[in-house]
């Protein structure tokens, strides 16, 4: 397991594939709409070849007369895997309803946020069906269906997604500016800060580090304040692990980085990079 772990939750309901802009995908990536367990959107990447797969089952489950939804399933001891669980009437309602309110107004409103929690709770029997499967055919691959749900709906195109989610990635960018803690969740580890970072492709992340490693790079932002100085945390990728350090800047790149992150707490988006972020993005990336 690598020593860095995004905070996607542990497990999330899976919608449907976006483009965010005009953005390219990374090589062998696809972006999915989703939400967690208390309906927050947001988007994550998965890799195109278990997306081409979860499509080929879909296919195969078009003659079914059931629905199903995806859930992307994460017990933290092994890789991430799609798991299909079948819903009823009132959840496929639901799950349409969700999406449409992700696409008109980026928040699922309160009437619909059981939903994900209960159809996301399935996983965990599924899991369960999965593993004494497996247990019984050792050479049986485990498979994973796409919802119908997410199957039948539109493929985006550029301009139907108008609104931002946070980024979830599976793979970041060194260096990360670390620009707020932010409260746990439910599924935040014990022992680790939840936090809001910049990495250096200029993707805003949510996301959580050791706590300890927080704590001791913010004593030494804090010594640094009191010298007349400014600095913000950034995380670093060496070859023994993770480490946090702080960098240097002036009032005028602290004042930028202060509106990345009050424009993400007010629209839950990502602003256009000022000249200032940019600088110091680049001023992070020589910190390597």
């Amino acid at each position: 397991m690598p020593l860095f772990h995004q905070n996607r939750p542990n497990h999330s309901l899976l919608l449907m594939p976006v483009r965010l802009g005009d953005e390219r995908w990374p090589k062998n990536k696809v972006r999915l709409l989703s939400c967690d367990a208390e309906g927050n959107l947001f988007t994550q990447f998965l890799g195109r070849s278990t997306y081409h797969r979860i499509i080929k089952e879909a296919q195969q489950m078009e003659a079914s007369q059931n629905d199903y939804a995806t859930i992307y399933w994460d017990t933290g001891t092994s890789r991430p895997t799609p798991l299909v669980v079948k819903i009823g009437e009132s959840e496929t309602w639901a799950l349409n309803h969700i999406l449409e309110h992700a696409l008109r107004d980026a928040i699922i409103p309160d009437v619909l946020r059981r939903y994900p929690e209960e159809i996301i709770r399935l996983g965990e029997v599924k899991r369960k069906e999965l593993l004494i499967e497996k247990a019984r055919e050792t050479h049986k691959t485990t498979a994973a269906t796409l919802s119908k749900v997410l199957n039948r709906l539109p493929y985006y195109r550029k301009h139907d997604l108008e609104v931002s989610f946070p980024i979830y990635k599976v793979e970041y960018a060194f260096p990360l500016i670390i620009l707020k803690r932010l409260p746990p969740v439910k599924d935040t580890p014990s022992g680790q800060q939840r936090l809001l970072v910049l990495d250096s492709d200029g993707d805003l992340i949510v996301t959580t580090f050791p706590s300890e490693l927080i704590d001791k790079a913010e004593r030494k932002r804090i010594g640094l304040h009191r010298r007349g100085k400014e600095g913000y945390l950034i995380c670093l990728k060496k070859p023994k692990g993770i480490s946090v350090d702080i960098m240097e800047i002036s009032e005028l790149q602290k004042l930028a980085l202060e509106n990345v992150t009050q424009y993400f707490e007010e629209t839950g988006g990502k602003q256009p990079l000022s000249g200032a972020v940019r600088t110091i993005l680049n001023k992070a990336r020589n910190t390597v």
